[in-house]
Formats: structure tokens, C-alpha cells, sequence
């Protein structure tokens, strides 16, 4: 299906709702600078309720009734797009390290032994991250290839710049010249530095969040009850680990229950494996994405506790 087309069946019943808006009101205003003045005014304040009631029921339809409403599942040929390019781009970023340690290479394959079974796939693909470390290659191309394949999907985006850190942050350390062209290929992707920034915390918090609750093969809960005589039962977690559990979540530190809430609510909706099936993601990347819910659901676990709710 061209994509012009997707997109209006995506978006066409709230924009032809919108000009019977406008055009409703155009009419209205004309009546109220009219002889019928106050009849003219009744129906401006009339009009107002109904109109976002009809907005609203046009949303609704279009979310039962259109079916490319939602999600959008990749073809096989934009799969292979957004595969290959995301591996260029890895080795591309993990050279700018300077030297590409056994844990970026460590990485990488672990990523491949997720995504496919399929041992001559996985061979072409880590082809393709040793292509990406070459002197000559220019990340720009497969850039807007992915932007293409993905039609500037933005979940799409940001989970290929997630990738990326994570094999970065392989060998515990972001480099300067790493991060240059982790800017670099978020850029021509079209993600934002603030969205980027905000990956990059959410992983260091998270490498650090696991060490937290890994410590001494402790529980969460227990990690909050051990020693509870000494006092409250919130005494016992270390501030880091509390500020980890903000960046976790995404909200800034000393946010109220509400706002973690409502972020906690957004990114699980993000990994949800409804979500993530409809877009076509393979049974063992779903795996590697339930591990990070669990993560974001042990923070969220953690900040309810120390909020007493």
C-alpha cells in the first residue's frame, strides 16, 4: 500500500473532522456578526461540547474500524533494512571507542544470538558491524534507509539508539569519541539529543539497578525489610539507588507518585508484548525486552515503597 495512503487512513477521518469543525464555526461566527445575534451565539456555545464530543467519537471509530490503525508491522524487505543498518551503525559507534574491546564484540553477539536463530544470518550481520568499523563508512545512508524502512517510526528509532548504547556501555565506559558518533547517527535518525540524553541515563541507571538488587542475592523486598528494627522500613536503600530508580522510570528525582505513575504506565505500554508482536518483533527479542520491563516494574516496585503508597 503507498504510504500517502496509510498515512490519510491513519489520519483521515480526524482531518476531514476537523475541517467540519472549522467550517462550522466559520458559518457560526458569520451568523453571530448577523441581524440574529443571540441565536448566533447560542449555537457558538452549543456547538463547542458537541464539536470535541464529535472528535472524540471520530477517534474512536477510527481506532475500531482502521485497520492500519496502530503499530505498524514491518515487511520482510524493510526487516532486513533495519537489521543490516542497525549492525553497520553499531560497529560504526563502537569504533569510535578507539579500540573495540572483547565486550562490545561480546555484545554484539549476544544481540545476534537474540535476534535469530538462523546461523547464516546471524554471520551476515556481524559482517555488516565489521563494515561499520571501516575508516570509509559513512553512517548517513543507512540512516535514512532506516528512516525509510521504519516510516520515521518513532519506538523503531529509539530502540535501534537504545542497541547502540548498550554496546557502548559494553565495557562499563562511554568514550568521547563513542558518543560523538552515537550524536552523530541519532542526528540523521531524526532522535532528538534530549531523547538521547535520556536513553543514556536510563541505561547507566539501569546497569547500575541491577547491581542493586543482584547485591548479596537479595530480593527487593527483602532489600527493604532487612533490618527493620532500626528504624523506617525505607532507611535501608541507599540514595543512589533511589536516584537510579528515577531514571529508570524517566521522571526527574523527587517526582510525586502520580508522575511515576504515569511514566511507568507509558514505558511498560512501550514492552508490552502485544505491542511488541504487532510490530513484528521475534519471539527471542521479546525475550531481551521482557528482561527490561522487569527492570522498569523492580524500579517502580522500589519508588512506590519509598513513597509509602
Amino acid at each position: 500500500m503507498p504510504e500517502f495512503l496509510r498515512v490519510f487512513l491513519g489520519f483521515g477521518i480526524r482531518i476531514l473532522t476537523a475541517c467540519l469543525i472549522v467550517f462550522a464555526y466559520t458559518q457560526i461566527v458569520g451568523l453571530i456578526f448577523s441581524p440574529f445575534f443571540f441565536f448566533g451565539l447560542l449555537l457558538f456555545f452549543a456547538g463547542l461540547p458537541v464539536s470535541i464530543g464529535f472528535m472524540i467519537w471520530a477517534y474512536v471509530m477510527e481506532k475500531r474500524h482502521n485497520p492500519w490503525y496502530g503499530p505498524r508491522k514491518l515487511t520482510a524487505e524493510e526487516r532486513d533494512i533495519l537489521q543490516t543498518g542497525t549492525f553497520r551503525l553499531a560497529g560504526y559507534v563502537a569504533a569510535g571507542e578507539g579500540e573495540i574491546s572483547s565486550e562490545h564484540i561480546a555484545k554484539v553477539k549476544e544481540y545476534l544470538q537474540v535476534l535469530t536463530s538462523d546461523s547464516g544470518k546471524r554471520a551476515e550481520l556481524f559482517r555488516a558491524f565489521e563494515e561499520g568499523k571501516t575508516g570509509g563508512y559513512d553512517p548517513e545512508p543507512d540512516c535514512r534507509a532506516i528512516r525509510s524502512a521504519v516510516h520515521d517510526g518513532r519506538v523503531f528509532k529509539h530502540r535501534l539508539v537504545e542497541f547502540l548504547i548498550e554496546v557502548l556501555f559494553a565495557d562499563g565506559v562511554m568514550q568521547p569519541g563513542g558518543y560523538s558518533r552515537l550524536a552523530s547517527v541519532s542526528f540523521n535518525l531524526k532522535v532528538s539529543t534530549l531523547v538521547m540524553e535520556r536513553l543514556i541515563r536510563q541505561a547507566q541507571a539501569i546497569a547500575q539497578f541491577k547491581s542493586f538488587f543482584n547485591a548479596g542475592g537479595f530480593s527487593s523486598q527483602d532489600r527493604f525489610y532487612r533490618g527493620a528494627g532500626s528504624g523506617s522500613q525505607n532507611s535501608y536503600v541507599p540514595h543512589d539507588d533511589i536516584a537510579n530508580a528515577y531514571k529508570v522510570i524517566g521522571v526527574p528525582e523527587g517526582s510525586d507518585f502520580e508522575t511515576v505513575k504515569k511514566a511507568y504506565h507509558r514505558m511498560m505500554r512501550k514492552y508490552h508484548p502485544d505491542r511488541l508482536q504487532a510490530q513484528g518483533v521475534s519471539e527471542e527479542m521479546m525475550r531481551a525486552y521482557t528482561e527490561k520491563a522487569q527492570n522498569i516494574q523492580q524500579a517502580y516496585d522500589l519508588l512506590k515503597r519509598h513513597l509509602n503508597k
